[in-house]
Parts: C-alpha cells; structure tokens; sequence
C-alpha cells in the first residue's frame, strides 16, 4: 500500500522507454510544475515502482516499451490502482493494438501530440474526477476493477469509422454479431423518430437511416445497459423505462437542433443517464436511498442527489464518459441534462437535451427518474427561443413516449 494521495497538486506519472521523449516531454511541459508533480520513468516495471510508494493521478504511458508494454502496465495499474486515470500517448496505432490497448486505457493520444491537447486532456480528466467526490461514487465513476470500460462492439466501433475506406456494409456487419445492439438499430430505424414510410428489416438499411453517429451511441448505450447492471432490484428504477426516455429525448433533441449537431444531440439523450446505470451497479444502496426520497416527497431526483450526496448521476456519467474518451460535446449532454449548460448560451446539442429533459418531464409526473427541476426562463430567454418553445412541447407530447 503506497502513502495517501495528496489532494492538492495533480500528480502525473510518463512512462516512455525512449529517454528522448522523456526529455522533450520534460522540457515542453516544463510551465505545468506549479499545478502538476511529474515524475518520468523508462519502463512499466519502474512505474509500478513508483505507484507502490505513491499514487498517482494519471499515468501516461507509450505503447510500445521492451519487457511490460503499455497494455500490460495500464491493465496492471487497473487493477492495482482504479482510481488512476490511464492513458496511452503512443505512435503504434494499428486497429489490432488499439483494441487491445482500449480495453485497459481511459484514452488514447497519438504520437506526435500537441502539448497543448495533451495538457487539456490531463487537465480534463483530473478535473472531471473531482466531479464525484464522495470517495465511494468517485471510485466507481473512474474505473473501479469490477466496472467496465468502454463496450468492446464500441471499440471496435471506433476504429472501424477512422478507417476512410470502412462502409455502411462493414458497420452493419459488426452490428449484427450483437442481438442486442441489432434490434436497438432495427426499432431506432422503425420509431416515429425517422418516419420512414417502409418497414425496415435489413441492418444495413438501418444503419444508414439512423446514421453513423447514431450507431455508435446505440452501441455505447446498449453496452452500458448489459454491463452494468443493477446490484439488485432497486425501487422506482425501472430499466425499460429508462430506454425508453433516453430515446425519446435523443429523438426531441435531434429534432430541436435539425441540423448540424443533431447526430451529437440524439446520443446525448440516449446516454444522459448513463451514471445512473453506474449507481445501480456500484453503489445500489444510496440509489434505493434518493430515489425513494424523490419519490416520496415528489421532489427531482436531483435534487436529493445534491444534498445526500453533493454529486448527481449527471455529473457521474459525464465524468465516466470523458474518460472513455468520448467527444466532449456529449459529454456536456450528460454533464448538464438537468442543469443549464455553462457558457455563453447558444442553441446547441447540450442546451437541446437540457430543454429536451424538462420538456418531456412535463408530460410524464410521478416518478423521480423523469422529474427535472424545469426550465430557467432567463435560460430559455437569454437562448432567444421561447417563441419556439410551444412549438417544441408539442413535440415532446406527441413524442413522450418511442415505442418499446
């Protein structure tokens, strides 16, 4: 057992076996030695080392070293330490070593990196740990042995579409090797979201009516539900039911920005609720406690998350889905789905699945997972939409409900 971490300065462990790299990530990080405690090593066995007598916030770590490469350590950082985040910074990145190395990395940054985009990435994930800090929840948010990264159909996924000669065939080929995930696709295609004239029956025709980025989240949203599920059976949590609103808030959010961001939109509502599926796998016990509180006094589950807790199944999901490196647009989605998204205001994929949240919970009362504390009319008039909004809640009614 290494000494407690201290709470103050991040530390950040690089692990390159090339002295060189060491050196000129020493050197051009050099401005970050007032917020961060570096510390370089030339081997996965040294890093252990170091980790043993210290923890550490992040690791970061090339692929490619002689003896422990760079999944071997960060698998053996997962398991010895799951609170560290992983991630690889590596120029070795064949379709082969990125699956493998997905499987134990929080994220992946290729050789050569701008040191700026590797700052932000660390500063980032330091950051959004800070999230959950309740040291039960934050551990369960940042990758604790018995929670699972991101959904192997997901990975492969996303090394399939950075191939520019990967089709609409190829996609629908992987889709079908997951029951699951292929009548997810089947029913998206076939709700009113897409009102297609024709029943669709084929995964590829799917596949292109839904699009890509629609797919992806699909998987993603499809492989959380398997891989986490409940500890037990929890009161007023209802999983089908959970699908169901995260579809028909996709479906009003992609309908809110029509355009440009629409497919960012739609996965944000899929997913929003993905820390609620941690809770239930991690922490069952203080699930059962909230949502019988929101339940029983007809408050938003929220609500009592922030004064049981001080951190909501929002910010949880958020947290766990930027370390699984996805774009920061949807994490924003799950991050502030009941909460006004920060910035200057601007109709975008965020801000759709926060109205798109209130909207529907309008039309659905009783239970604390659809309850939301509803729109700030100084948002909504600093957004410059509430002409719009009439028209959007209209929306939301016919669409409160996507068929099962």
């Amino acid at each position: 057992m290494g000494r407690p971490r201290d709470r103050g300065m991040k530390r950040i462990l690089f692990v390159d076996d090339e002295q060189q790299v060491l050196e000129g990530l020493r050197d051009a990080l050099r401005a970050c030695r007032r917020e961060w405690k570096m510390t370089f090593v030339s081997s996965g066995e040294e890093a252990l080392a170091v980790l043993a007598e210290q923890p550490h916030d992040v690791v970061v770590s090339d692929m490619r070293m002689p003896g422990m490469d760079g999944a071997a350590l960060l698998s053996e950082v997962q398991q010895r330490h799951p609170d560290t985040v992983r991630i690889v910074l590596s120029g070795y990145a064949e379709a082969e070593s990125l699956v493998r190395v997905a499987a134990v990395a929080h994220r992946f940054l290729a050789k050569p990196c701008d040191v700026q985009e590797l700052r932000h990435v660390v500063e980032r994930s330091c950051a959004l740990s800070e999230l959950a800090h309740r040291e039960g929840l934050r551990r369960a948010a940042s990758g604790a042995v018995d929670l699972p990264l991101v959904p192997r159909v997901y990975r492969e996924l996303t090394v399939m579409l950075e191939d520019p000669g990967a089709s609409i065939e190829d996609v629908a080929a992987l889709v079908e090797c997951d029951p699951a995930i292929t009548a997810k696709v089947l029913q998206l295609a076939n709700s009113a979201f897409f009102s297609l004239k024709r029943h669709v029956t084929k995964v590829r025709d799917a596949v292109a009516y839904v699009g890509l980025g629609t797919v992806k989240a699909l998987v993603l949203s499809a492989g959380a539900f398997a891989a986490l599920p409940p500890a037990r059976p929890i009161p007023h949590l209802v999983l089908d039911e959970l699908e169901r609103h995260g579809l028909a808030t996709g479906r009003l959010a992609g309908q809110i920005v029509d355009g440009e961001g629409s497919d960012v939109a739609v996965a944000g509502g899929l997913l929003r609720d993905i820390g609620l599926l941690v809770l239930a796998s991690q922490e069952p016990e203080y699930l059962e406690e909230v949502l019988r509180i929101a339940h029983d006094e007809g408050r938003p589950l929220v609500e009592v998350e922030m004064e049981r807790g001080g951190t909501t199944h929002a910010e949880i999901g958020a947290h766990l889905l930027a370390l699984w490196g996805l774009p920061h647009e949807i994490v924003e989605c799950v991050a502030y789905h009941h909460a006004v998204p920060g910035g200057e205001p601007r109709l975008d994929a965020a801000a759709a699945v926060h109205i798109s949240e209130a909207l529907l919970a309008e039309q659905r009362t009783g239970a604390p997972l659809v309850q939301a504390p509803g729109l700030d009319p100084e948002y909504v008039e600093r957004l410059g939409v509430a002409d719009r909004l009439p028209a959007w809640s209209q929306l939301a009614a016919d669409g409160a409900a996507v068929p099962a």
